[in-house]
């Protein structure tokens, strides 16, 4: 015996008439199930994005050459603890390997800052004006800082002080 699609239609209206907190709670489990999986899709796109934004924030095809270790008191102080590496490494690596596309020593440290009645303790790290280059780092507002910057205002402190 073949039904009509108006006479399934009918039958079925029928039985979710006849069970309405069934069909309550199904609905409602579809729903919620349904928001679940879009949350979740939509939470894995961003942690996927937030990490290539951190990838690409390192910087595309860098390698990283870190001065050697140092023993004291027979604890590992770890790799780049030794300041074997001098600017003039920097240079050779630069004129000597052609692929290097632009290279940038670092020098790290860690103070204390202070200012008026406040202070900080903070890491600083120096590097020269390819670094941001490198790291492939955008300003969105304002400059990096120069080094011509840095050296008229190192010899204009000197000449306060004097």
């Amino acid at each position: 015996m073949k039904m009509n699609l108006v006479a399934i239609l009918r039958v079925a209206v029928r039985a979710l008439n006849r069970n309405k907190l069934r069909t309550a709670l199904t609905m409602l489990g579809i729903i919620i199930g349904v928001g679940a999986v879009i949350a979740m899709v939509s939470i894995g796109q961003g942690a996927q994005a937030m990490v290539q934004d951190q990838i690409n924030g390192m910087g595309s095809n860098m390698m990283m050459i870190m001065p050697g270790n140092i023993f004291f008191g027979g604890a590992s102080l770890g790799a780049g603890a030794a300041s074997t590496l001098t600017e003039e490494d920097v240079q050779a690596m630069v004129r000597e390997i052609p692929t290097i596309a632009a290279a940038s020593p670092v020098v790290r440290a860690s103070g204390q800052f202070v200012f008026g009645n406040q202070n900080w303790f903070a890491q600083i790290q120096g590097a020269n004006e390819k670094f941001p280059l490198i790291r492939n780092w955008k300003v969105e507002r304002g400059e990096f800082l120069q080094i011509s910057t840095c050296v008229q205002r190192i010899e204009w402190l000197s000449s306060v002080r004097q």
